[in-house]
């Protein structure tokens, strides 16, 4: 696991700056604090900053092949990497390590940019290829490792994180509106957009090739649904079963000791139960309770019942914590507005499971495949309710609108509310409606930015646009596998465990098992008020009786009543604050009446009260602030 950065200009006879390089790599030290490697030739630098976690002694980077005309830099595992090297070996290739690393330059060797189909893991790398003068960069299939990169008519410029390039003096801090409205719709900057028009990000699954100044960006993998009616539900449950093994046992590869997130949840129970059928030892887990004034989020005793059922090595504790004090550091670790409030938490758990570990596996991603999120259920019963009477859904929804707001005390008025607002709606716009933050993310822009994103697309139109839907419940699953899973979760992930050197493994999201999942009709995932049918039935005799009838318990914080109680005073110097008041991006008179409202109690405004606090600290430390505050 590495952060990875590299300068290639379009001249090759103007010379990289090795300390411009070498600063791109410092800013990427909490990435890899063990080891640090350059390849600087003529107009030419690749660097990278690792965490040893595989062949420790002789995987240092950048890797070249046999005779020195192919570098990489590489960022991430690859999980069939033994098997891919058997093959190398038997076609004459002679490997010098035992580090994936070498693995994927050879393979680029036999297949150019085609290497990618090969792998099966979790990775972002770039190689440069001396013979054809041509940069190669690559992301993973779901998005699960990052890579932003910038290109100008001189150069092109990439790295692990936004805070690397942000050390080029010729990376330009101009935010574009377009990734602005898209933040106060999704609480993140999605798809290829950066929250700078000089930067992008390489999507997942695609791979970017310069070559004499130009960048060819091309998909080369994504999921589609496919439903395969033939199969019984015995067959499904056992196939899964199969395919689940396969994707757990494939991450357990590593030469440190391994740790695993353990909740009271059904994704991180069924994962401890596979990892511990694996191996030999007994699993590391971690389990934190967090404790704050306002309220406690706490799963010990659920995930005590699997630590004790398989005989872990378990840790838990209960951290309490000053919220106001987190906020700039968890701002300071995405280099760009985000606003998903569970990263607090995380960033908790993640803090502590790096004094124990280098690498942690999580059960995230089980939701988005096997349907287990409650607006999956709304959306399902919206078909229902788009039947009744107009007169009946016209009375259901001013009875949900006339109940008091409850300052965010009801999370389940707050469902009822939304599902009477867009249940009537098509299906594309109901659940755009489900899920973003602000309905109409132009009324918090500043008014002068209204044109700019008047027209705009959005990366949800995009993914609409591309989505063969069979079962209206494909286009909330494989939306949310498309977006709010790389752009949200998994960015989540990345960065709060990275700023800790910490890696997080994700084996629900091997791309094999995402693939078989894609052929498994939607009414096997979510039916009536029941989610991740099937799931659940595969995984019921690995699983605690308590745990598996146990309500789902979201990774939530009491955001609604932190607002009104711990960070009422934040809220409020930060709306009065000059750069609130005389910002360019925001609409002051709109933040101040959805201050009011939420303070009075008149609507529970939380999340996007949220997305301001966010924006508006990120706006702080990298506009405002020296470049160097960005950093961690």
């Amino acid at each position: 696991m590495c952060g990875i950065a590299g300068i290639v200009h379009f001249d090759s006879s103007n010379p990289v700056s090795s300390r411009a390089l070498q600063e791109m790599c410092d800013a990427l030290t909490h990435r890899g604090p063990d080891d640090s490697g350059t390849y600087v030739n003529k107009g030419v630098g690749l660097g990278m900053r690792r965490l040893s976690i595989i062949d420790l002694s002789t995987g240092h980077q950048p890797i070249t092949n046999e005779d020195g005309t192919i570098w990489i830099v590489f960022n991430g595992e690859i999980y069939n990497y033994q098997e891919l090297r058997r093959q190398l070996e038997t076609r004459g290739h002679q490997l010098k390590t035992t580090t994936d690393t070498e693995v994927i330059i050879h393979l680029y060797e036999d297949h150019g940019e085609e290497c990618v189909h090969f792998l099966r893991g979790m990775f972002a790398f770039a190689i440069w290829d001396d013979r054809q003068q041509a940069l190669l960069l690559a992301r993973d299939r779901l998005g699960i490792k990052p890579l932003y990169y910038s290109q100008t008519p001189r150069r092109l410029m990439f790295a692990s994180e936004l805070k690397a390039l942000l050390t080029h003096p010729e990376t330009a801090r101009e935010i574009d509106p377009l990734a602005l409205n898209e933040y106060f719709t999704h609480l993140c900057v999605p798809g290829e957009l950066s929250i700078f028009k000089a930067v992008k990000k390489l999507p997942p699954a695609h791979v970017l090739l310069y070559r004499n100044g130009q960048a060819d960006l091309r998909q080369y993998w994504h999921a589609q649904p496919a439903p395969d009616e033939m199969r019984t539900e015995e067959e499904w449950i056992e196939q899964l079963q199969d395919h689940l093994r396969m994707a757990v046992g494939l991450h357990l590869v590593a030469d440190v000791p391994l740790g695993a997130f353990l909740s009271g949840g059904l994704d991180s129970g069924a994962m401890i139960a596979l990892m511990a059928r694996e191996s030999a030892e007994p699993i590391r887990t971690f389990t934190v309770g967090l404790s704050f004034p306002e309220g406690n989020f706490d799963e010990r005793e659920p995930a005590k019942r699997v630590a004790e059922r398989y005989g872990t090595q378990h840790t838990e504790c209960l951290l309490a914590s000053e919220i106001s004090d987190i906020i700039p550091r968890v701002v300071g670790a995405f280099d760009e507005p985000f606003a998903d409030s569970s990263a607090i938490p995380n960033w908790l758990i993640c803090r502590e499971t790096a004094r124990h570990v280098k690498v942690a596996l999580s059960g995230l991603g089980g939701d988005e495949l096997f349907g287990g999120y409650e607006r999956y259920v709304g959306f399902r019963l919206a078909e229902t309710y788009r039947k009744l009477p107009r007169v009946i859904r016209s009375l259901a929804r001013r009875l949900a609108f006339a109940a008091p707001a409850g300052n965010g005390s009801s999370y389940l008025l707050d469902r009822v509310k939304r599902f009477a607002a867009f249940a009537d709606r098509p299906p594309a716009d109901r659940y755009r409606g489900f899920f973003t933050a602000f309905d109409n993310p132009s009324d918090i822009l500043h008014p002068d930015l209204h044109s700019s994103v008047r027209s705009q697309k959005t990366r949800y139109d995009e993914i609409l646009r591309g989505l063969q839907v069979h079962d209206p419940l494909d286009l909330p699953l494989f939306a949310d596998l498309r977006l709010y899973l790389p752009d949200d979760l998994l960015t989540l992930t990345d960065r709060v465990s990275m700023a800790h050197s910490l890696e997080v493994r994700v084996p629900f999201l091997d791309h094999e098992l995402v693939e078989f999942v894609a052929q498994m009709p939607a009414r096997l995932k979510v039916r009536g008020f029941r989610k991740k049918i099937l799931f659940r039935r595969a995984i019921s005799a690995w699983i605690p009786p308590e745990n598996l009838n146990r309500r789902k318990q979201g990774f939530s914080v009491p955001l609604a009543s932190w607002l009104t109680g711990s960070l009422q005073p934040l809220l409020i110097d930060l709306v009065h604050s000059r750069e609130c008041r005389e910002s360019a991006w925001l609409n002051h008179n709109a933040i101040h009446r959805l201050v009011d409202d939420h303070l009075t109690g008149r609507r529970n405004h939380e999340v996007r009260l949220w997305a301001i606090i966010c924006f508006l600290e990120w706006q702080h430390q990298y506009l405002q602030a020296p470049i160097a505050s960005g950093r961690l």
